[in-house]
């Protein structure tokens, strides 16, 4: 039997686990993260890398929690990327240096009027059309520059990994090995390994759910499903943008751009939870042929990703605003809820362990 003896042990390793412990090592404490993938989480693989402010939530010009909890993550993290903020990311890289929003037809009054106001002043610009970046270059349209961008998030990871050495243990916990003795955790139990702490954090997203019931937590969770879909092509158009039809709360599509394909989001892929795969197909055919028509899509290979979502539980279904964090005992149980909200899940963790 070998025994690892630290001040916080963390099971799973995406952008939850990973911050944390980066939070706390330069707060000197002792961790240990487990996770059987060398890091790198299930839905963490799966983001777009965008670290948008909230405005596509806002779309229909009242802006909403999710908009106040979004509205300062793109600074903080532009922050941490220049090496000044909580946590030193000078190693990751940028996949866009910004994201936009872009309407084929003109954008209806009450929209343009509130990109325009002070309240999202400097996170929403007009782009005069001798402006367009490619691949917008020429075409008819509105386009807006919103304070977003992207980040590579392999990179990402690699980077939150790095300082953690040989505290990153690729192993999993198993709901058996959450040790509880007189209502406190005591241990992570995984195999002949045995990780003890004072403080235990359950950050493994899906995995939660098992986690949190053996340590004693009653907050259930909520699966929020989505279809993405990739569009597949050697050489794909450097596409960072949210494409707004209508007065719709939501941009219809989402694209993000990586080595070999299109990722498609936004209101197709939650609505494609509904349709059939080559419902999904069609659907994004669509979408795209009437978002962004000057670009060739039938010469290209389409995909459907279903990602299940894994958040706390909301009464009416919906998607939390905030980053999540639960006590109980010496434990806590977290969930980012967007790769966004990281450094807003980081406060509240410490704000948790220092209380």
């Amino acid at each position: 039997m070998r025994t690892i003896r630290v001040d916080v042990a963390i099971a799973g390793g995406g952008i939850a686990g990973l911050w944390i412990a980066n939070l706390l090592l330069l707060r000197g404490f002792d961790v240990a993260l487990c996770d059987p993938g060398r890091a790198a989480g299930v839905q963490t693989r799966a983001s777009q890398g965008l670290i948008h402010g909230g405005v596509k939530y806002a779309l229909h010009g009242r802006p909403d929690d999710a908009f106040d909890a979004l509205k300062d993550m793109p600074g903080r993290w532009r922050r941490c990327l220049a090496g000044e903020g909580e946590i030193d990311l000078r190693g990751v890289a940028t996949a866009s240096g910004a994201c936009h929003l872009w309407s084929r037809d003109a954008l209806a009054a009450r929209l343009a009027g509130f990109l325009a106001s002070r309240l999202v002043h400097g996170r929403a610009v007009r782009v005069p059309p001798a402006d367009y970046p490619a691949p917008f270059a020429g075409q008819a349209g509105t386009l807006y520059r919103l304070d977003d961008f992207a980040v590579d998030v392999p990179s990402l990871c690699g980077t939150l990994s790095a300082p953690l050495g040989e505290r990153l243990l690729a192993v999993e916990v198993p709901p058996r090995g959450v040790i509880v003795r007189n209502g406190r955790v005591t241990a992570f139990q995984i195999g002949d390994l045995a990780v003890e702490a004072e403080r235990f954090v359950f950050a493994a997203g899906m995995g939660n759910v098992a986690l949190a019931d053996a340590a004693g937590f009653e907050a259930p969770m909520q699966r929020r499903p989505l279809k993405q879909v990739l569009v597949h092509s050697p050489d794909p158009e450097p596409l960072f943008a949210h494409c707004v039809a209508g007065l719709a709360t939501e941009p219809e599509l989402t694209v993000s751009t990586h080595a070999g394909y299109h990722y498609l989001g936004g209101a197709l892929a939650s609505a494609g939870v509904r349709r059939t795969d080559a419902e999904q197909v069609r659907a994004a055919k669509r979408a795209l042929q009437g978002s962004l028509p000057w670009i060739d899509w039938d010469a290209r290979r389409f995909e459907t990703l279903t990602i299940d979502r894994a958040e706390p539980a909301r009464p009416d279904g919906r998607r939390p605003e905030h980053a999540f964090v639960a006590v109980h005992e010496n434990a806590l149980l977290v969930w980012p809820v967007k790769l966004a909200l990281a450094p807003d899940l980081g406060d509240r963790v410490l704000r948790a362990l220092s209380a």
